[in-house]
């Protein structure tokens, strides 16, 4: 003890000498420093001011999913919902299948989604797939199927209304949580679980504790951690491909044939306008790109309203394409096909980027993504605004479900959320779009052309059910079992030109060489489990495997002691371990 208290002294001495610029002796690098009482950072961290803000559940992120899980949840919980522009207006254009926005509408009990928040609607979808396998270029292929065009305008009212209507328990605060997982449950700054739940710091200095946290900042958030290959089936890592498009609104002189005004075009995939430049066609076959087109109608002045968007499906490294280039190829297209822009009227530009596919959220953190952050869009299509809505319904009913227990524990809690979101058997339907939008990512267009005609040659119920793709969707009962997909599978192979069939083949052999069992598992579901949601049991092995790490081995300290007992005699106080 004394030595350390001269230790200190020396220290102190030479501090002095250092801060009135007198030398510092170099013998002075080798003193032993002293040891200092450590604080516990998490405790001290977890600690939060007397005026912290406390509810249920914050929800970070200011788009439709953040602002539709703050509305369903606020229905019976108090509800801080974090936005740093709440005045900005949502940007992106939805459209849906008429069929899947009226099961949304039943399924969250919002019939405002049919009479306040369609913006067009038309009831048949038209696509292009000539140009291969003797398909004539001008020949439509027209699905007698309606669809619309969401009003996001609308839709953003609506919820903010619902938030509004929920008796004071939702509170919207303008500001940002600047924080970043730097490992399993532990961010950089401003956020801290315990085990109450969190805390979380804003950008305004303003406190929260909630209970639980959702994370519905987009499929890049820097609050989520991804799950490991092993969870995926997966040899090596499957990155998310890029569904980019450039699309503007504008008016053309005259009616903008071949795009008939009373459908929606879905589907453009001609090349044919290429066809005077080798190189420019080249490269539109090896990166294909198609035209979306949504009619809004003939205007006073005698021009014809419409939104225009070149889209590349799904693409990577290489094979994604630059806006620029969608732009350029667009503009190409319309002069190709008599489609004259008026010149001032082009307005709404958007650029479109949809990360499609990657990893799942892991599914053992307390955070509880949702929307982008929690992998909902479509691995294959880039459909997302209907899945994402619908998603919000199963993972509100969870947390609300767990929030109403007695033994509410924020792990079990966000566990149980993610079973309910993630269920193993929907995990393997997901396999397989993830192992379809791969392949439909490498393809040049005759194939893309030759698959699409093929797809939309089965009964309807199936191919909307694969373009859902999500439970409680129109036609997803004919995909959510594996014996289904096989059927599926089969149905569109045995349709399919001989040379797409072969390049389907060939990729399914690679692709499980290359990445491993995620694509068998779907096929063979029964090979692998197949639980729906916790396991019997869930809560008390949770609380066990927290325990080991706590209590450690019981069994083993007993023994000690009984051990130690025995060699204590009569008489004397027994030892403890």
């Amino acid at each position: 003890e004394g030595a350390r208290v001269i230790t200190r002294l020396m220290w102190l001495a030479l501090l002095l000498a250092s801060a009135r610029g007198l030398a510092v002796p170099p013998h002075a690098a080798r003193l032993p420093r002293p040891r200092v009482a450590r604080m516990r950072t998490t405790a001290m961290l977890s600690v939060e001011p007397a005026s912290a803000r406390a509810v249920d559940v914050a929800v970070i992120g200011g788009g439709p999913a953040g602002y539709a899980m703050a509305a369903a949840l606020s229905s019976a919980h108090t509800v801080v919902l974090v936005d740093p522009e709440p005045e900005r207006a949502w940007t992106n254009n939805y459209g849906a299948w008429r069929e899947e926005w009226q099961a949304l509408a039943t399924k969250l009990q919002m019939p405002e989604l049919m009479s306040q928040c369609i913006a067009t609607e038309w009831q048949v979808t038209d696509c292009y797939f000539g140009g291969s396998f003797g398909t004539p270029f001008e020949q439509r292929t027209r699905l007698e199927r309606p669809y619309l065009q969401v009003d996001r305008v609308a839709l953003k009212a609506l919820l903010q209304r619902k938030m509004s209507e929920a008796d004071g328990r939702c509170t919207m605060l303008k500001a940002k949580l600047d924080a970043s997982t730097i490992a399993p449950n532990l961010f950089d700054a401003n956020l801290v679980h315990d085990a109450a739940g969190s805390v979380l710091t804003l950008s305004t200095g303003t406190t929260v504790r909630a209970k639980l946290v959702v994370d519905a900042t987009g499929f890049e958030s820097r609050l989520v951690r991804r799950e490991d290959l092993a969870n995926g089936a997966l040899k090596k890592e499957l990155p998310p491909g890029y569904q980019i498009a450039y699309g503007f609104c504008c008016c053309t002189r005259s009616r903008h044939d071949p795009y008939a005004p009373e459908a929606m075009t879905l589907f453009d995939y001609r090349t044919d306008h290429f066809e005077a430049d080798d190189a420019w066609l080249k490269d539109a076959v090896a990166r294909p790109s198609f035209m979306y087109a949504m009619p809004q109608g003939e205007q006073p002045d005698g021009t014809w309203r419409c939104f225009f968007e070149e889209t590349s499906l799904v693409g990577r490294g290489d094979r994604r394409l630059q806006f620029g280039e969608l732009k350029r190829r667009a503009a190409r297209r319309l002069e190709h096909l008599g489609i004259e822009v008026v010149p001032g009227s082009v307005e709404e530009e958007e650029f479109c980027y949809i990360p499609m596919g990657g990893a799942l959220p892991d599914l053992t953190q307390r955070v509880i993504a949702v929307g982008g952050a929690a992998a909902t869009v479509h691995p294959a299509t880039g459909y997302q605004v209907c899945r994402m809505l619908a998603s919000t319904a199963t993972l509100a009913a969870a947390i609300s479900s767990e929030l109403s227990r007695a033994d509410f524990e924020a792990d079990a809690a966000s566990a149980a959320a993610y079973a309910s979101l993630w269920p193993r058997w929907f995990r393997y339907q997901r396999d397989f779009q993830v192992f379809g939008g791969e392949f439909l990512s490498l393809q040049p267009v005759e194939n893309l052309r030759g698959f699409f005609s093929a797809f939309f040659q089965l009964d309807t119920q199936v191919w909307a059910g694969f373009l859902a793709g999500w439970p409680g969707l129109p036609g997803n009962e004919y995909h959510e079992v594996w014996h289904r997909r096989l059927l599926f599978g089969v149905g569109i192979f045995v349709r399919f030109p001989p040379q797409v069939a072969l390049a389907l083949m060939l990729y399914a052999v690679q692709f499980t060489l290359e990445y491993g069992t995620t694509l068998l598992r779907s096929f063979a579901t029964p090979l692998f489990a197949t639980d729906v949601g916790p396991p019997e049991g869930f809560r008390a092995e949770r609380a066990a495997a927290r325990a080991v790490y706590v209590e450690g081995d019981a069994a083993a300290k007993r023994e000690i002691r009984q051990m130690l007992g025995a060699v204590v005699g009569d008489g004397e106080e027994g030892a403890s371990a």
